[in-house]
């Protein structure tokens, strides 16, 4: 994996030959080779079978390369065949480049889709390359005859082979049929682990301590430590270059593959691999001191097997029984392995402090890009640098990967932070094998299964920037076992645990794993409310009412932006268990006070579950807080019960095949709640936005304009007051958006519908935004402007995909399939026409029946069809915008 770095290291090794090769026709072959595999690299969509296309290509040209007689004519018949071996990666040329042009959110939920394609190509070189050998042999016996001629050659060879054979019976010189992997170059920037390095070599040097594990999460730099480590003057001094070995164990995904690794790497041969006896007994030869570095010992560490992970034991157990042989691991995990029989010195990396931070980033950014003088000097504000790197935790991979990427792109630090804030761990990717998401989800996939208490731990804890203590774990996550769950997650390094006792330590979760498992963004604003929350939970006292009030908030935030039941549910325990301690007392505000947040913690989990298309689970909720709201001790809160009939209202839509009679009767209920108080201007207005969108849903959307018109007016007065608010104009101009595009007003729904956007990308709601999106899909849809379509259905689905709302998934798929039959991509609008019915099925709703109907019908019309034509793409049935 590090001797070959992807298809763009490939393509350079073969350009260095390319140039120099004698043969005109050889040199064309190799450099359409060289096409392939950088289209195959900017179209990496399918990892695996396009790597391994890749290494097919290369294999091939080296094949090819290597048949050619250097100084020799070259036969008609050999120039022919090569011929047609270059013709043959034309056509896979047109075929990758097929997959590269194609539109990104089919990739994002389709990532088999060019898998067929790819194995034909593989498929088509493998026959190639088989015949092409099979005329190769055909040549044999003219070779014979030049072999006789060339005898006298043969002296020098067997000099040579005779002092191989001699340097085989030294230790660690001996052949191998398994590929050995150089050591990976330093790395020119490496800052802020000096003194580590420096621990690290005495305790290798000493025979007593000479057993290091170093641990940390993914991207923290353990390999990079490692790799100075045995590059250090005092451990070229204790150890011979040649006694310093590097084992890459990160493809080593079995105990047997780690053991044969083992061999390639110490150059030892043997009869058979199933055994370590040979080895030991080589290591055995001499008490010369020897290093071994196994890096990434997690891949066969964590292997799914159980018996293998006791065999990868044995395996340490033994090389660590031989007092000579010192050993340096990397693991991403918490601990080192847990072997009985090995006293590691466990070493865990920490993130590298501000100074050093700083200073890796600039150098990188300066490296990276092509600008210099002032101008740079401006572009690398150490504040807004500072700011940046803060907000990732200081990761040394992120770092680097920020750096490299800003810089050549010129990015200031402050754009780069307002873009991770949106996107998270997207946006630091430099290729596939330097990835944060990927480096991530290897570690979450090594999370047992079946451990489902680790999986709420690790969500809940990815919603506490600041992370929490033991103690108060238990008001976060009561029904959690905790100390198995923080083992499975420390032991992957998913989450970490500050020094001290263990009740009163903190944990958390890095930002990047924060980011991966959950948007970021969203959670800043209310930090202090968190915070204030953490401090006023006490266990040895009674929780207070600004505790729950601070749960609550949360909860309704978290209901807007990133829905999930987590804190809701606890909001709802703590406020009903604070309900019924307060029925005790006599004090009417305080039992008034306490009933009031159970319904307000009932109404962010009627929320909750209505944004997770759960409407049955978000009905149940909804009436229970508006029932309690009407009957608070001290009075009907009527505003807040008017707010919850209306939800409950939107539920019912959502929910569809509703009656329209009993639906007005609900919507004129909240509305009559909501406007009593003439003087509360937001509620009155929000009465108005209920009116507006029951005419719209009675097809009356001329009536619907006039209300939301009104409505629209009083919120654009009040604009800026709240949240709230911005989040209610923002429905307002969607709610007009349709209701002048269902009176085939699609340009001016379109300007509103905009408008509609940009309010709610300022109220910060995420499903908001990505239904707004659909819409305007929609919109652009009937005007056939299919590509502008294609654009925002794609930004719309990624954030459905992050909300994980199983309706605009559905929606947006559906859109996306008509729009790629628009562009007479049938293998598109196949592949999303059935992953949207998939979607749809999933709900149990009567949208979601209307939509299988929908979906299914048009993806029937495309069965055993390999083009699609006009009157084709005209019967399909529209999506409704």
């Amino acid at each position: 994996m590090y001797a070959l770095q992807g298809g763009h290291a490939v393509a350079e090794a073969l350009e260095s030959v390319a140039d120099v090769l004698p043969v005109p026709f050889l040199r064309q072959f190799v450099h359409v080779a060289i096409k392939v595999l950088e289209v195959c690299e900017e179209a990496t969509i399918v990892e695996k079978n396009v790597k391994d296309l890749q290494g097919r290509i290369y294999h091939l040209t080296l094949v090819v390369v290597n048949t050619v007689p250097v100084g020799a004519n070259t036969s008609v018949d050999l120039q022919e065949r090569i011929k047609g071996l270059q013709n043959l990666l034309d056509e896979i040329l047109v075929d990758v480049n097929k997959i590269k042009e194609q539109k990104k959110c089919l990739l994002l939920f389709f990532r088999n889709i060019n898998q067929e394609a790819l194995d034909r190509c593989a498929e088509r070189l493998t026959a190639a390359l088989e015949q092409f050998d099979v005329a190769s042999q055909l040549r044999v016996e003219d070779l014979l005859e030049k072999i006789k001629l060339d005898y006298s050659t043969f002296a020098a060879q067997l000099n040579r082979i005779e002092e191989a054979v001699n340097n085989s019976r030294e230790p660690h010189h001996a052949p191998t049929t398994l590929a050995r992997q150089d050591m990976p170059p330093s790395n020119r920037v490496f800052l802020g682990r000096d003194s580590l390095v420096e621990e690290i070599a005495r305790l290798l040097i000493a025979e007593s301590t000479s057993r290091v594990c170093i641990t940390g999460t993914g991207g923290m730099g353990k390999t990079r430590v490692a790799l100075a480590v045995v590059r250090s003057a005092a451990i070229r001094e204790a150890f011979p270059k040649e006694y310093i070995f590097w084992v890459p164990c990160v493809e080593a995904k079995s105990a047997d593959l780690l053991r044969r690794i083992l061999y390639a790497q110490l150059r030892v041969t043997a009869q058979s691999y199933d055994s370590l006896d040979p080895l030991i007994a080589e290591l055995n030869t001499s008490n010369k001191r020897r290093l071994i570095l196994l890096d990434n010992l997690e891949t066969p560490w964590f292997s799914d097997s159980v018996p293998d992970r006791g065999k990868v034991g044995d395996i340490l157990a033994r090389l660590a029984a031989l007092p000579h042989i010192a050993l340096l691991l990397t693991m991403t995990s918490g601990f080192a392995p847990g072997t009985a029989d090995i006293k590691w010195q466990h070493r865990s990396l920490q993130a590298l402090d501000p100074i050093s931070a700083r200073d890796a980033f600039k150098s990188n950014y300066r490296t990276a890009t092509d600008l210099d003088g002032p101008e740079l000097d401006t572009l690398l504000n150490e504040t807004h640098i500072d700011a940046l790197l803060s907000s990732v935790g200081r990761i040394p991979l992120v770092i680097t990967l920020l750096a490299v990427g800003g810089g050549r792109l010129r990015s200031p630090p402050e754009d780069m932070l307002r873009e991770w804030k949106e996107k998270g761990t997207e946006m630091i990717l430099v290729d596939d094998t330097q990835c944060m998401d990927r480096t991530i989800a290897l570690s979450m996939n090594r999370v047992p299964k079946s451990n489902t208490d680790a999986s709420t731990l690790l969500a809940t804890l990815s919603i506490l920037p600041a992370g929490t203590t033991r103690l108060n774990l238990r008001w976060w996550a009561p029904n959690v076992a905790h100390s198995p769950a923080i083992v499975a997650l420390r032991t992957v390094a998913l989450v970490e645990q500050e020094t001290g006792p263990f009740v009163n330590s903190r944990i958390f979760v890095r930002p990047t794993i924060q980011s991966h498992a959950t948007d970021l963004f969203w959670i800043t604003s209310e930090e202090t409310n968190i915070q204030g929350l953490l401090m006023q939970i006490d266990g040895q006292a009674s929780v207070s009412a600004d505790a729950i009030d601070a749960l609550i908030a949360f909860a309704l935030y978290q209901s807007w932006t990133k829905p999930s039941t987590v804190v809701a549910e606890r909001a709802l325990s703590v406020a009903i268990s604070a309900y019924a301690a307060a029925q005790v007392a006599s004090d009417v505000a305080i039992l008034d006070a306490a009933a009031s947040r159970v319904a307000q913690a009932n109404q962010c989990m009627g929320r909750a579950f209505l944004r997770l298309d759960r409407y049955d689970d978000a009905c149940l909720h909804f009436e229970e807080a508006r029932t309690l709201f009407k009957s608070l001790p001290g009075g009907a809160d009527r505003v807040r019960a008017g707010e919850c009939t209306m939800d409950l209202a939107q539920t019912w839509v959502y929910m569809g095949d509703v009656n329209i009679a009993a639906l007005a009767s609900l919507v004129e209920e909240a509305n009559t709640d909501l406007s009593y108080d003439e003087n509360n201007l937001y509620c009155v207005a929000r009465g108005m936005l209920g009116l507006g969108y029951l005419r719209w849903w009675q097809k009356k959307p001329s009536v619907a304009l006039e209300m939301l018109s009104s409505a629209k007016q009083i919120f654009e007065q009040l604009s800026g007051t709240s949240q709230e608010n911005r989040f209610s104009l923002a429905r307002c101009l969607y709610r007009m958006a349709i209701s002048h595009a269902h009176l085939d007003r699609y340009d001016q729904a379109l300007v509103i519908m905009k408008d509609s956007l940009a309010s709610a990308e300022q109220a910060g709601d995420t499903l908001l935004i990505s239904d707004i999106g659909l819409s305007i899909s929609g919109h652009l849809t009937v005007l056939e402007l299919h590509d502008d379509a294609l654009d925002m259905i794609e930004r719309s689905l990624s954030l459905a995909r992050a909300v994980g709302n199983p309706l605009v998934i559905a929606q947006g798929l559906e859109l996306l399939g008509y729009n790629c039959a628009a562009r007479r991509n049938i293998k598109g609008t196949r592949l999303a026409y059935d992953g949207a019915r998939d979607e749809f099925s999933k709900m149990h709703t009567h949208l979601g029946t209307l939509g299988v109907s929908r979906c299914s019908s048009n993806y029937q019309k495309l069965h055993g069809l390999d083009e699609m034509d006009s009157a084709l793409f005209l019967s399909m049935i529209k999506p409704y915008p």
